[in-house]
């Protein structure tokens, strides 16, 4: 095997056995020196592997900007205003909201404090080389991990985009009335899936509260993300929480059988059909369960304002830029309608809203007009 990090797995798999599939998938995508985002392989872009909402301009930070500068007025307007963003990748969408604060939102541009949780050393370099002279018009700070960011004595935003679609998951597999987990073994020279019992009682108590799916169903878990969302919530003392990633309300996971999973491997703009081989040299990513977010979410104190789709939500936000003169340039509109159309982002990608300790009547515009 001329692969170097699938020489390691192989070699994890002969000494214990088959690997759960997040262990897998941790290190094929996060391996400090060869993993696809660690290693700095993973390329956005048209001339990349994958496109992301972020790619075609700076429309969507643009948009953030309009609802951070909501919440900011909706309390006060504070002194200081956290923004987080976690999984920034190069630092566009970041480069693209706060230059938007500078221009229309300057009361919000004096307030905030940027912050980066950023683990990766080479994906953090890129940040800083993006955000170029906006580091020294703001506070601008990176973090390795949430350790280093200091509890939430501030109010702001956290948003995340396309970061939940690539935390690891484990994977299981509806057989007669009980579920099975499907692992990775080793049959030279190649990975391959098996099955086991599930036996993780955590992850049966999780999949006892699913409902009824058809025979075969393939559900994905992510078992990192019940942490992920104690520590977003702790990062602010009052404030929003956008996540923003493709994936199903809660229904949408069960609507329809799934033999298959969500899983899918990207390399070049072309998925791949086995995510298993190359390990640390293709994209892996499953769909969002919103619903396991907001179930998280109402567990952990956070008001649930909503969920909707890039259609809707970024529509929202714009109307006071398309109905007002002068009209905003057309790049920018054929940027805001590839966020928008059915065809790329408009459907696929949610937009999920989640409070801590807001008004009980705030509605984000994000979410558009209330029901």
């Amino acid at each position: 095997m001329k692969n170097p990090l699938g020489e390691i797995l192989a070699g994890q798999i002969r000494k214990q056995g088959p690997l759960p599939f997040d262990h897998f998938m941790s290190e094929a995508l996060y391996h400090p020196e060869h993993g696809f985002y660690s290693s700095g392989r993973a390329r956005t872009g048209i001339k990349g592997d994958f496109l992301t909402p972020v790619s075609p301009g700076p429309v969507l930070g643009n948009l953030l900007a309009r609802q951070a500068d909501e919440l900011h007025r909706i309390l006060g307007r504070p002194a200081r205003f956290r923004l987080i963003e976690q999984g920034a990748d190069t630092g566009a969408l970041a480069r693209d909201l706060l230059g938007s604060l500078r221009g229309g939102f300057p009361e919000l541009a004096a307030a905030v404090e940027f912050h980066f949780l950023e683990p990766l050393p080479k994906l953090a370099q890129k940040q800083k080389h993006t955000l170029g002279p906006l580091q020294r018009q703001h506070a601008v700070h990176w973090h390795a991990s949430w350790d280093s960011l200091s509890a939430g004595d501030l109010p702001g935003l956290f948003y995340s985009c396309e970061l939940l679609d690539s935390f690891p998951v484990r994977i299981f597999r509806h057989c007669s009335g009980r579920w099975l987990e499907r692992v990775v073994g080793w049959d030279p020279p190649r990975f391959v899936w098996q099955e086991r019992e599930a036996l993780a009682p955590e992850l049966q108590s999780v999949l006892g509260r699913t409902p009824a799916p058809a025979e075969d169903h393939v559900v994905e878990i992510r078992p990192g993300a019940t942490e992920w969302m104690r520590a977003v919530a702790q990062s602010l003392s009052h404030g929003l929480i956008l996540t923003m990633d493709y994936g199903f309300p809660a229904a949408g996971i069960f609507e329809v059988p799934r033999p298959a999973g969500t899983l899918m491997a990207f390399r070049e703009h072309r998925q791949r059909s086995d995510p298993l081989a190359d390990p640390g040299e293709q994209d892996l990513t499953c769909h969002v369960n919103f619903g396991e977010l907001e179930e998280l979410g109402s567990r952990l104190g956070l008001q649930n304002h909503g969920l909707t789709d890039f259609a809707r939500g970024l529509t929202a936000l714009a109307a006071p830029l398309l109905q007002q003169p002068p009209a905003p340039p057309e790049p920018w509109i054929r940027n805001f309608r590839h966020l928008t159309h059915p065809s790329f982002f408009g459907h696929t990608h949610k937009i999920l809203a989640q409070g801590k300790n807001l008004p009980h009547d705030f509605h984000p515009a994000i979410l558009g007009a209330a029901r």
